[in-house]
């Protein structure tokens, strides 16, 4: 496992997860900086193309500390390979936390993002980081189901603020217990967008969505979509508003936001395009 630091997005330094005596002078960080946890998925690496683009969107918007934590030598072998050392896994990421916390990050001004199997390991390592050390704010991106469903686990608990992103049913999680719940295109089951991105799939187009909400609006419906269904509560949003990245969180707005997409990139819906959507239905 491997420990990778970036400053302006440009790699300063990487480490080995297991040196708990970081020289943080090679790094260019400060510990009073933001600082920045990404997480990846299976078959996935800190070189993938979505994550190298997340660490320039949060190095321009949120500045800082970024660090990527790279366990693609566990995460190239099988699935149930991996989700069997996911104890292992959390316990380490932890202990790199507490190390930057103890050479002075404050978790007030820490942020962590997982996409899939990577956004179960943030809640847990926020988990068990909790009360001691509360991360400020964590995001994940269609929090990997498999091996983890149907099991009740309460992700509010993860962070100070916790938001996830859902946009498929076949990858992702059912288990919708964060501070906010968004619902990306279908009622965060299917997007749209798969039928020219069979690659990515829905499960994959939710990084790009993500991605894409620091430089595009994607605007929430105001109510519940009458196609779906829902065990949380809806949130109450004001008109206009937007999903994404939150530099200053706002605590009142909590429950399920359901967010309609596109076919094309970037995948938003215009204004325009919204009311449109609305006019039919």
């Amino acid at each position: 496992m491997r420990v990778i630091f970036y400053t302006n997005n440009t790699k300063t330094m990487e480490a080995s997860a297991f040196d708990d005596k970081y020289d943080l002078k090679g790094s260019g960080c400060s510990t009073s900086d933001k600082f920045a946890i990404v997480l990846h998925g299976w078959i996935q690496s800190c070189s993938d193309e979505w994550a190298t683009s997340l660490i320039e969107r949060l190095s321009y918007y949120r500045g800082g500390c970024v660090i990527c934590i790279d366990y693609s030598v566990v995460a190239s072998l099988s699935y149930m390979r991996l989700y069997t050392n996911f104890d292992t896994l959390t316990g380490a990421i932890a202990s790199i936390i507490l190390t930057l916390i103890r050479q002075g990050f404050d978790p007030k001004r820490g942020y962590m993002f997982g996409f899939s199997f990577g956004g179960q390991l943030a809640s847990a390592v926020g988990r068990s980081l909790w009360p001691h050390h509360i991360i400020e704010s964590i995001d994940t991106c269609d929090m990997a189901g498999p091996g983890f469903d149907p099991i009740a686990v309460d992700h509010s608990k993860a962070g100070r603020h916790v938001q996830c992103f859902h946009s498929s049913r076949d990858k992702g999680t059912f288990v919708y217990s964060c501070h906010r719940n968004i619902m990306l295109g279908s009622c965060g089951l299917k997007q749209p967008s798969v039928a020219s991105q069979l690659h990515l799939g829905s499960h994959g187009l939710c990084v790009d969505i993500y991605i894409n909400t620091f430089d595009y609006p994607f605007y929430a419906l105001n109510a519940t979509p009458s196609e779906c269904w829902s065990l949380q509560k809806a949130a109450k949003i004001p008109e206009g508003y937007t999903v994404g990245y939150e530099e200053n969180y706002d605590s009142q707005i909590t429950g399920q936001i359901f967010v309609p997409t596109s076919l094309h990139y970037p995948y938003n819906l215009s204004k325009k395009e919204l009311l449109r959507l609305l006019a039919k239905k």
